[in-house]
C-alpha cells in the first residue's frame, strides 16, 4: 500500500517540523529539530563573481556559465 500524494508544498509547514522533531527525539515533547536548508552559491569559473543562477554568461567577464 502506498501513496502518490505530492507533499512538497508541505515541507515548510510547522506541523511537519513538529512531527519530524518527535520522530528524531524518540517521541519526547519539547525538543525542536532544526532543519537546515542550504542554497548553493553559483560562481563564475573564470572570475569568481557570485551569480544568481539565471545568467548564461558572466556579466563581468563574459565567460559562459555551466
Amino acid at each position: 500500500m502506498g501513496s502518490c500524494r505530492d507533499l512538497r508544498d508541505e515541507m515548510n509547514s510547522e506541523a511537519v517540523a513538529s512531527a519530524f522533531s518527535a520522530l528524531v527525539s524518540g517521541g519526547k515533547m519539547g525538543y525542536k529539530t532544526i532543519i537546515e536548508r542550504r542554497k548553493e552559491v553559483i560562481k563564475c569559473t573564470d572570475c569568481s563573481k557570485v551569480l544568481s543562477g539565471e545568467e548564461k554568461f558572466c556579466p563581468d567577464c563574459g565567460f559562459k556559465v555551466k
